[in-house]
């Protein structure tokens, strides 16, 4: 979110407002003159989706599916008017989810208690992987000291009624010790128990913090040799499961960007590692062509070797490696 955000404001100066809330950003809209602010009543219409990164416009109709593609649209030689670069909101505090250690070892020491550990292991998850990546079950209101409470708050982790928006999840911290990303996957409503999560997700899954790199390079080692990269967290876990199975974990690593559009940061690791053979396991949809033509982009802009992979029968890289696939050459 903060990581969106950042690369908007660059793009469209500095947000109008922010509703973490719905994750929008509202900025005035540089596509017809609500960037005037014309009229004393006139109000911005623009918004940035702050998780996926799509963007539009209420009143021009303008629309888009990416950052990147509103950077394409504006050109070259786009500036933010000088009114709608001056500050019209105080800046936010940094999110602090490399203090949340705490929070995490409880929802670590719940994992198999709780509806958490059945949800993974119908998803294919083995209890070695879940416990290697130390996944855990977002409890509604953890017990933690209060220090731990205002970071998770200053990291807009918690509701205004004290609930953490993890709750009816399985967590994951990113990396496992003093992360600087949550990642929660949102268990559906009916496999969990009755009042577990008072309010309804936007989307199966949410994330905090700042993505400056690939989400499970922690396992990155100096005998690292071949990275597989996927978009999201299941599609990484199993696809580490494999690895691990296959003996090759000591050579191969899978990482993922969490989600369709990599930060700007991460995009920069990708083309300042080169060092690696890079796989890319793509979704099957329009978004995971996308998703591979910009991170091989930053790969191969820094000199890097990488192949994109497309599993078969339209399936998500996870459900083809579960039902036996495997790229050929791993």
């Amino acid at each position: 979110m903060e990581d969106i955000l950042s690369a908007a404001e660059e793009i469209l100066g500095t947000a109008v407002r922010v509703e973490a809330h719905r994750d929008w950003a509202i900025f005035w809209c540089p596509f017809h003159n609500d960037s005037d602010r014309a009229g004393e009543g006139g109000q911005p219409n623009f918004g940035v989706h702050l998780t996926e990164g799509y963007w539009k416009c209420l009143r021009c109709g303008a629309t888009g599916g990416s950052l990147r593609s509103l950077s394409r649209k504006l050109g070259k030689g786009w500036k933010p008017p000088v009114s709608a670069t001056r500050p019209t909101r105080p800046k936010r505090p940094p999110p602090q989810v490399e203090l949340l250690d705490e929070a995490v070892s409880e929802a670590r020491s719940c994992i198999q208690r709780s509806p958490a550990w059945d949800y993974l292991m119908q998803r294919g998850l083995l209890p070695h992987t879940a416990l290697v990546y130390g996944l855990g079950y977002g409890i509604p209101v953890p017990r933690v000291h209060r220090e731990i409470l205002e970071a998770a708050r200053q990291s807009m982790m918690v509701r205004r009624d004290g609930t953490w928006l993890w709750a009816g999840g399985v967590v994951y911290a990113d990396p496992p010790m003093h992360p600087t990303v949550m990642n929660v996957r949102y268990i559906p409503d009916e496999q969990l128990p009755r009042g577990t999560r008072n309010f309804t997700p936007l989307k199966n899954h949410k994330t905090w913090g700042v993505r400056s790199e690939p989400l499970g390079s922690w396992r990155i080692t100096s005998s690292t040799r071949t990275i597989l990269v996927l978009e999201g967290l299941f599609d990484m876990l199993i696809t580490a499961q494999k690895i691990h199975q296959l003996g090759r974990a000591a050579d191969t690593v899978a990482v993922y960007t969490n989600g369709a559009s990599p930060s700007a940061k991460m995009q920069r690791w990708f083309s300042e590692h080169p060092g690696y053979e890079y796989i890319l396991l793509r979704d099957p949809d329009k978004a995971g062509v996308e998703w591979a033509q910009s991170v091989s982009a930053s790969i191969r802009g820094g000199g890097g070797n990488v192949r994109i992979l497309k599993p078969p029968g339209k399936l998500d890289p996870d459900e083809a490696i579960l039902s036996g696939w495997w790229p050929s050459g791993i």
